[in-house]
Formats: structure tokens, sequence, C-alpha cells
């Protein structure tokens, strides 16, 4: 019995993989099948250690990301004691369950199957995101509503953000070396581009770009092939563009607005000042959540816990006029100031200790593609909470142990 079901053990990151990308809810039903058939393999096992873990294969890597996540789990078990909203603490333990789950069930595949699951994994990743695109074009044509194919409604489901994201991390798995590479290469460029997600744009222009170059000697065609990923990706922004860009360089050019106290304490907005918050956008609402972040910060030096993060922000949007965030209930919109947010400053400069160091050690060891893929989850996460919703934590939690699975060689 346990034969059998060690195979269907190796099939269970393959089966993850390919649905990720799909939809943000079915990787919450695979999950949950792949902790059910690790049970009963480890159950099946429990009388044949040697059998359960016949050798313990984990990189270095793997043991500094698991680790890393376990340690994140308890920090915000910890915020539970001194957070009020008790129910919304648990919603956020719910749905970063998987900082403890993951790192589980990867250490026994790790230890239990041969390696051949990792490439299955990868691919079955690749193919998701190809079957994603082909859903999402092929119901644009079929409802002939071209809206479909930009922003929001080329995402679907998912945030463009985070699609975004998907879309690079599987560029920097293909290789101009097969079909199914080649054709992500470009198709995945271009639909980064349809997206419309200014951060998508700009790190995926990126990264790119340095990817290419890191592969321009020892792969000469992958290059060619990643340059045209990069225009394809600069075609489908200029086409799907739609005042996008416009509204980020008009923030730019703002001059700061005045806001008026009265004797009262009551903020008094004039008209040329609401006229302007009226006309706040995503790039708008991102810095009045940074600043409403950093006030808390410096107020709660320990972070105001774990289930009152939504709460807190929303008053001083209140207080502050911040009329765009408060519409939306803005989370943080980063990685570092939600850890410092929630469990305080140690919290948020060890989460960027844990990033640059993990990065470096990549790089010593040679393994150059993780190292970037690191870069690109600290670029994103930095405009973004990545770990605020479930399709980014359980995609990059996976993502990141699977590719700290494999051993630092790279081709």
């Amino acid at each position: 019995m346990s034969q059998e079901v060690q195979k269907l053990l190796a099939w269970m990151p393959v089966l993850t993989a390919f649905l990720i990308p799909i939809h943000p809810r079915f990787s919450s039903f695979t999950l949950a099948l792949w902790a059910v058939v690790s049970l009963v393999y480890f159950i099946a096992t429990l009388t044949n250690v040697d059998q359960r873990i016949r050798a313990t294969r984990l990189t270095l890597l793997f043991k500094i990301l698991a680790g890393a996540s376990f340690v994140y789990f308890c920090a915000i078990c910890l915020g539970m004691l001194w957070t009020e909203n008790q129910a919304e603490g648990w919603f956020a333990l719910e749905v970063k369950f998987s900082f403890l789950l993951l790192p589980l069930l990867f250490w026994q595949a790790n230890s239990v199957l041969n390696d051949d699951w990792k490439n299955q994994t990868k691919r079955a990743f690749q193919w998701g995101l190809l079957v994603y695109l082909v859903w999402r074009f092929f119901q644009a044509s079929w409802m002939g509503d071209w809206s479909l194919l930009r922003y929001d409604g080329f995402a679907g489901p998912f945030h463009p953000s985070y699609m975004a994201l998907y879309l690079l991390t599987g560029i920097l798995l293909s290789s101009s070396r097969d079909a199914l590479g080649r054709v992500l290469l470009l198709v995945a460029g271009f639909s980064i581009g349809l997206l419309a997600s200014k951060a998508g744009w700009g790190i995926g222009a990126l990264i790119i770009a340095i990817e290419a170059a890191r592969r321009s000697r020892a792969a000469s065609k992958d290059f060619r092939w990643l340059t045209g990923s990069f225009a394809c990706l600069v075609i489908g922004a200029i086409w799907a563009d739609g005042g996008r860009m416009q509204e980020f360089q008009s923030y730019l050019g703002r001059s700061p607005s005045v806001s008026v106290q009265t004797s009262d304490g009551a903020l008094n907005v004039s008209a040329s000042d609401e006229a302007v918050a009226v006309k706040t956008g995503s790039t708008g609402g991102r810095m009045q959540a940074w600043r409403a972040s950093v006030q808390l910060l410096e107020k709660h030096p320990f972070g105001v816990g774990t289930g009152d993060m939504t709460s807190t922000l929303a008053a001083v949007y209140e207080r502050e006029g911040s009329l765009y965030a408060k519409k939306k209930n803005m989370n943080p919109h980063s990685i570092w100031l939600q850890a410092g947010v929630r469990l305080g400053w140690l919290a948020m400069l060890g989460m960027l200790v844990l990033f640059g160091f993990f990065t470096w050690k990549a790089i010593h060891l040679g393994a150059f593609q993780i190292a970037i893929w690191t870069l690109v989850i600290a670029l994103n996460g930095t405009v973004e909470s990545l770990f605020e919703l479930q399709q980014g934590v359980v995609a990059i939690l996976f993502l990141g142990l699977l590719f700290s699975s494999e051993t630092t060689k790279e081709v």
C-alpha cells in the first residue's frame, strides 16, 4: 500500500503547481488533498522508518526558507496576544496557515521522493499558465469584449500584479530549447503588458533584461527569445495602457496638497483639495497607505496585532482625509510595511535581513536563477502586500520552496 500512496504523493505538488495559476481557490483544495495523502503515507510507513524517510536531501536554501516560514507563522500567532479584533486575527491565521503547512509537505517530498517530481512540478506550473492564458483569450474572443484583454478584465479572478508575478516566473522557467518555453517567453511577455500593472511592467522589463544578459553567453538563442519577450511586453503595455502610465506621471508631478486642521480637530478639505483627492488613482492610494503605515509604525513599535491592521489603518485614513485609501480599504501594500504594522519594527527588519541573506547565499552558491526570482518577490513585495491574500501566500511560498529544493548547480 505504501508504494501506491508514494506514487500518489508524487503527483500532489504537480497538481498544485498546475492549478495555482488557473484559479486562486483551486490551490486550497489541492493543498488539503496533499495534506491528507501525506498523512496517509506517514501512517502507512510508521513501522518502517527507512521507507518513510530514505534520506534527508534538504538544501541549505530550503532550510533557510522553511525555517523563516515557520518563524513568520509563529510571530503571527504571537501577535494574537495583543490584538483586539480576534475574529480578524483568526482569519489572518487561516489565510497564512500555508506558512506552516507547505514547509512540512515539501520536507516530506524532498525526503521520500526522487528528484523527478521537481521538474514535473515546474513543467506543470508552465502548462497551468498557458491554459489560463488560452482561457482568457478565448473568453474575450467568444464574448467579443476586448476589454477582457486588459487590466483586471484580463486578470480575471486574480489581482493583475499577482498574475504578472506568475507570468514573470513562467518566463524565468522557460527556455528556447522546447516549444512550450518558446511560446511562454513571447505570450507571457505580451500578457504582462496586457495586465496594465505598473509594477508588473517595470519589474517585468527589468528582470527580463537581467535574465537576457545572464543567458547571453551560455545560450544565445535564449537571449534572442528573451529580447522578443521584452518587445512583446512593450507592445502589450502600449495597447493596454488606457491612461495608467499618465496617471502615474501626473501623480509624480502633482504638488502636495495642504490639509487644514480646524480648532476642534476636524480636517477641513477645500474644494480644490477634494477635487485632487477624487482624481487620486492607485499610485496615490499606495502613497496614502504607506504614509498611514509609517505613522502606525512610529506609534506602535511592536505592531498593532495580528487582527487589528485593517481597522487601525482605516482610522488613520479617516483622520488624514485619505479618501481613496479609505474607500478601497487599502492594506499597507508592501510586505515590509505589512509585517511592521502588524508585528512591529523587529518583524519588518527581520524580513528585510532574511531576503538579503537568502539572496546573498543563493548568489554565493551559484543559484543565480533563485536569486533573481527572490529579487522579483522583493521588488513586487515593495508595492504589494503579497502575503496578505492566499493567491500570494500559497504561490510564492510554494514556488520558493520548490526552487530552493533544487541543487544549486545551474545550466
